[in-house]
C-alpha cells in the first residue's frame, strides 16, 4: 500500500525545488537588465615593469603623427548617454612615480614631455550606445632629444557637473605614456658579435673582450640614429650619457653610414667607411608576417673620460649590429604592426 502522507510530502518537496529554480532564473534575468557595477571611465594604458606604457610614434621631420589612445566605459550594460570626457596633463602623478621608483636619483627621472611636441583636445566625446572611443594625440617631434626619457602623463578629470566618473583605481584613470619616436633604423640591435676591448698604452688591445646582448638606437631624424659608445649604460646620469652619443646617418642611395660623436673630448676615431644592408624576409609559416633586417659592421676607438676622475680609459669597439623587426602586415596602423 502506498504511504499517502509520504507521497504528498515528496510531491510538495519537488514542487518547491522547481519553484525555487524558476524564481532564481527570473531573478538572474532581471539582474542583467540593471547595471551590476559602476560605469567608470578608464584609459586603456596598462603600465609595464618600468611604471609607464611605451607608445611608438613614427618620426616625421615636417609633419605631425596622430596616436590614438583608447578610453573605455566599464560596466555590465551598454552606455546609455552621451559623455564628454575631460582629459588633462598630470605632472603630479609623474612626480610621485619618479620619487617612488628612483628616490633621490633625479638623473634617472622621467621627464615631462615638452608641450611643443604634442597637442590634443581637452575633451573626448563618447556617444550613447558606445563603450569606447579614442583620444587623438598629435605629435610633432622634430628636434626631440632622446637622451631624456620623455613621458606624457594624462588624467581623466572629475567634476560634480560632469555626467561620468573616472575609475577609482589609479592605473585606470591615469596614463603615463613613454613617448618613443621611431624610424626605419631605430630600436634594439643584437650586439652579441660586437666586442669591446680595453686599449693598452702601446696600442694593443686586451685579449678578453666585453660583450652586451643588445644596444638601443634612438631617433635623431628620419635617417639618423644615435647609440651610446661601447657599453655605456642607460642607468648613468643623462649628462654622462650625452657625452658618449655616437650619431649614425644612413645614406639610402650609397648604403653607407656617416658616423660622428656628440663630444670631441672622447677622441672618437672611426676605421673605414661602414656600409649597411637591408633585407625583408617572409615568415616561413605565417605568410602575413615579415622579418625586416638592418645590419652593419663597425670599428672605432673612444676614450672613457668620466668613470675615473682625472684618468682616461681607452676602448676599442668592433663587430656587427643587427636590427630585426617583425611586422604583421594584417594590421593597418604602422605603430601596431611592429612587434615591439
Amino acid at each position: 500500500m502506498i504511504n499517502i502522507k509520504k507521497y504528498n510530502m515528496k510531491t510538495i518537496y519537488n514542487c518547491w525545488i522547481v519553484l525555487s529554480v524558476l524564481l532564481l532564473a527570473t531573478s538572474c534575468n532581471d539582474e542583467w537588465t540593471e547595471e551590476q557595477y559602476k560605469q567608470y571611465i578608464s584609459f586603456a594604458a596598462p603600465i609595464n615593469d618600468q611604471g609607464v606604457m611605451n607608445i611608438y610614434v613614427r618620426y616625421k621631420t615636417d609633419g605631425k603623427v596622430t596616436y590614438k589612445l583608447p578610453l573605455t566605459v566599464s560596466g555590465t550594460t551598454m552606455n546609455s548617454q552621451d559623455l564628454d570626457v575631460h582629459v588633462a596633463i598630470d605632472p603630479d602623478t609623474l612626480n610621485i612615480m619618479n620619487q617612488e621608483r628612483f628616490s633621490t636619483r633625479t638623473e634617472l627621472f622621467y621627464e615631462l614631455l615638452d608641450e611643443k611636441f604634442y597637442s590634443f583636445s581637452e575633451s573626448v566625446h563618447i556617444p550613447a550606445d558606445s563603450y569606447a572611443e579614442t583620444m587623438n594625440i598629435d605629435f610633432t617631434l622634430n628636434g626631440i632629444d632622446m637622451v631624456e626619457k620623455w613621458v606624457l602623463p594624462l588624467t581623466i578629470v572629475d567634476d560634480a557637473s560632469y555626467n561620468y566618473m573616472s575609475h577609482p583605481r589609479k592605473n585606470y584613470a591615469k596614463a603615463l605614456l613613454r613617448v618613443i619616436p621611431f624610424n626605419d633604423y631605430s630600436g634594439s640591435y643584437s650586439t652579441t658579435t660586437m666586442e669591446v676591448f680595453f686599449r693598452n698604452p702601446d696600442g694593443s688591445i686586451d685579449k678578453k673582450p666585453m660583450v652586451a646582448n643588445s644596444r638601443t638606437a634612438y631617433v635623431v631624424d628620419e635617417n639618423t640614429i644615435f647609440f651610446y659608445a661601447g657599453l655605456v649604460g642607460e642607468n648613468l646620469d643623462k649628462e654622462i650619457r650625452r657625452t658618449y652619443k655616437i650619431y649614425m646617418q644612413f645614406d639610402q642611395e650609397t648604403k653607407t653610414l656617416k658616423v660622428w660623436p656628440e663630444d670631441d673630448r672622447i677622441n672618437f676615431e672611426l676605421f673605414g667607411t661602414p656600409d649597411y644592408s637591408v633585407a625583408v624576409i617572409k615568415d616561413a609559416t605565417r605568410p602575413y608576417l615579415e622579418h625586416h633586417y638592418v645590419s652593419f659592421s663597425i670599428e672605432y676607438n673612444y676614450d672613457d673620460i668620466t668613470s675615473a676622475p682625472g684618468a682616461i680609459v681607452p676602448y676599442k669597439v668592433k663587430g656587427t649590429l643587427t636590427l630585426e623587426r617583425n611586422i604583421n602586415t594584417q594590421i593597418p596602423d604602422e605603430d601596431q604592426q611592429i612587434e615591439w
